[in-house]
């Protein structure tokens, strides 16, 4: 592995994870054809053995989910159990417990299947299933995504994101041609979303398709001059491809939006490689 792909692959959280959990023989075929109720049991008594996490909530932050999690179970109505909930999901949120976050999202939409609840409960598994790497895991995550999703879709089919969200889910399962089709069919309905340019451009990245990566985030950037994953991936593309004067003034724009974390330290590294 060159070293810009092991840059590549500390980078961008889910999309990373994403990218080496796709199926290649699917992602080829991809690139081939784009061309032509409340939460059951005691989640903060049991912390850490009702669900596998990679990540341990510290001791320090352990009094307050438990003091949120008996002001949940105890609140004497409805409207302020879904408070608790509420600060329960961006508690879990916080230490990077994305399953928890996405069971406290589903409160609302459980006891209030609307629209918007069913949305935020899909967007919680969606959440969870993107950083999930135990394939058990993942595929329940997918699989509860997939129920609030298509549960959305059928109340509103133009909701054009959520159809992307769920084409992923699919792309990365046991149904991935019908996750890619649904992706391009969310293209031919809003030529311009920018989500499903998005994913198709990571799918390109991931199958070697990278002059097909190129005309993605392009369009993307036409859209949006300001995305930083648009302006990342365009730099690591033509890097790649040989044209490492090409890729620097995007990994610049990158650090000139002035965002911090993983994708500005790889903008920064591929920035010093070029200079290098």
């Amino acid at each position: 592995m060159t070293k810009s792909r092991i840059v590549l692959f500390l980078i961008v959280g889910a999309t990373t994870i994403l990218l080496y959990l796709l199926p290649r023989y699917v992602v080829n075929n991809e690139a081939q054809q784009i061309e032509n109720e409340p939460v059951s049991g005691s989640p903060a008594a049991s912390i850490d053995d009702q669900h596998t996490h990679s990540v341990q909530i510290p001791d320090s932050l352990r009094q307050k989910f438990e003091s949120l999690y008996d002001s949940y179970i105890n609140a004497q109505n409805q409207e302020k159990r879904f408070i608790f909930a509420d600060s329960l999901a961006k508690a879990y949120k916080s230490v990077g417990k994305l399953d928890s976050l996405a069971k406290y999202t589903e409160v609302k939409a459980l006891a209030n299947p609307s629209l918007e609840n069913l949305i935020l409960a899909g967007n919680g598994y969606y959440e969870a299933f993107n950083f999930a790497v135990d394939p058990s895991k993942r595929i329940y995550l997918a699989e509860k995504a997939q129920d609030y999703f298509n549960r959305v879709l059928e109340e509103n089919p133009k909701l054009f994101d959520v159809k992307a969200k769920l084409a992923m889910t699919y792309v990365t399962g046991s149904e991935p041609m019908k996750g890619i089709s649904m992706l391009r069919e969310v293209l031919i309905e809003d030529p311009e979303n920018e989500l499903a340019i998005y994913n198709l451009g990571i799918l390109s990245i991931s199958s070697g398709q990278l002059e097909r990566a190129i005309e993605r985030f392009e369009k993307l950037l036409e859209l949006d001059p300001d995305n930083p994953e648009a302006n990342f991936y365009m730099g690591y593309c033509l890097f790649e491809m040989g044209n490492a004067s090409a890729s620097k003034p995007y990994f610049e724009k990158v650090l000139d939006l002035g965002i911090s974390g993983d994708l500005a330290n790889a903008s920064e590294n591929y920035l010093e490689n070029i200079s290098n």
